[in-house]
């Protein structure tokens, strides 16, 4: 029985680089079918002034597009920084315990610990008090999708860790925060979440992200509180982010309407050489299963701040169309990034050719069905 094909969805996400009415006509022409809302950062409703532009936007085009919004869902992040902290490789930082125990103050203003002059000039990053046990010396932390490397050092004081940072860079508040192979039970849906998902209707969304899906009764969970909201026609988009997750997709599939390749935290949770092998793993699983799925993360990273891609970034995306993705989506690229347009254009087009190149060459036709068995 031949394989089931579905239609080719292109995200982009909404952020500064692209909320205005004009910009977002573009990407629409462009090819965007869809967008994606990160709510990690902020709530629904503080997001509506772009919604509106977005709205506007497909009134113009005579579109309705897909609007996801993605999750807060157990995942951990630093907390807020005064304003952004630049890391140099080799230099020190203090990790202090947030909220502190027995404090109800979302102040992430600390009291240095009683030390020596170097953890008094150390700057300090906010660790989330429910992962601040778990920390070890020797670990390494990555921070910000693993842009950034911390390695822990040992104890300075009873909420304090000291660490070295291996890998620089500028870390911004409320960035990811990931060490492999750890293990930190957190509820599947945060308070910010269950108020999200009562406004739902409210926003014309479509579909919700759970980020860091680890088993079906995460999913479970999502959907019960979506058919008590009187929302059951929302799609549910499981996010695998964990390698726990990963191993139990195929329980996860009867429970989710699209499969999400997060690549990013994907990437922090198991060694980055075995990424595309778990890439390959996931495509195969879902698409013998007939369940669509999604990949994302750093598609066109360098279409941030340049206006060509790489010649491996054209590859990913039309290799990923090849494996049978049914969604592909821009981050970064289309919500922060200088080319917003350019980056869109450049995901269609690729993908456009990966369809093609799927329905009409002679050479590619005869290894096909071994191929995508």
């Amino acid at each position: 029985m031949a394989k089931k094909t579905h239609p080719l969805h292109l995200y982009g996400t909404l952020g500064p680089a692209c909320c205005s009415e004009e910009t977002l006509v573009r990407l629409l022409q462009a090819g965007m079918t869809g967008v994606r809302l990160n709510l990690s950062h902020r709530p629904l409703p503080s997001c509506r002034d772009w919604l509106l532009q977005l709205y506007r936007a497909c009134e113009h085009c005579h579109i309705v597009p897909d609007l996801l919004v993605d999750l807060q869902g157990p995942e951990l992040r630093i907390g807020d920084l005064k304003e952004p902290l630049p890391l140099t490789a080799d230099s020190s930082v203090l990790l202090g315990e947030s909220p502190l125990p027995g404090s109800d103050s979302k102040d992430t203003a600390f009291s240095l610990p009683e030390s020596n002059s170097e953890d008094a000039a150390s700057p300090v990053i906010p660790v989330p008090g429910v992962l601040f046990p778990h920390l070890e010396e020797g670990m390494t932390l990555k921070l910000d999708d693993g842009k950034i490397f911390l390695k822990v050092e040992e104890r300075a004081g009873e909420h304090f860790l000291r660490a070295k940072v291996v890998y620089g860079g500028l870390l911004q508040s409320k960035k990811s925060i990931a060490a492999e192979g750890l293990k930190v039970k957190l509820p599947v849906l945060t308070a910010q979440d269950l108020d999200t998902l009562q406004e739902l209707r409210k926003y014309r969304v479509t579909g919700v992200m759970l980020p860091f899906v680890r088993s079906e009764d995460d999913l479970i969970s999502l959907k019960k509180e979506l058919l008590a909201a009187d929302m059951a026609h929302i799609k549910i988009f499981a996010k695998l982010e964990t390698e726990e997750g990963a191993r139990n997709l195929p329980a996860l599939l009867p429970h989710c309407d699209e499969v999400v390749i997060a690549r990013g935290d994907l990437g922090n949770a198991v060694p980055l050489p075995t990424l595309p092998g778990w890439q390959k793993r996931i495509s195969f699983i879902c698409r013998e299963a007939g369940v669509p799925f999604m990949v994302v993360t750093q598609m066109l990273a360098s279409m941030e701040h340049s206006p060509v891609p790489t010649r491996a970034e054209v590859n990913d995306i039309f290799t990923a169309v090849i494996d049978g993705a049914s969604s592909l989506m821009l981050t970064g690229e289309t919500a922060a990034g200088q080319y917003p347009v350019e980056a869109m254009q450049m995901l269609s087009d690729t993908a456009t050719e990966a369809r093609k190149f799927l329905k009409e060459d002679i050479f590619f036709s005869s290894i096909r069905k071994r191929h995508l068995r």
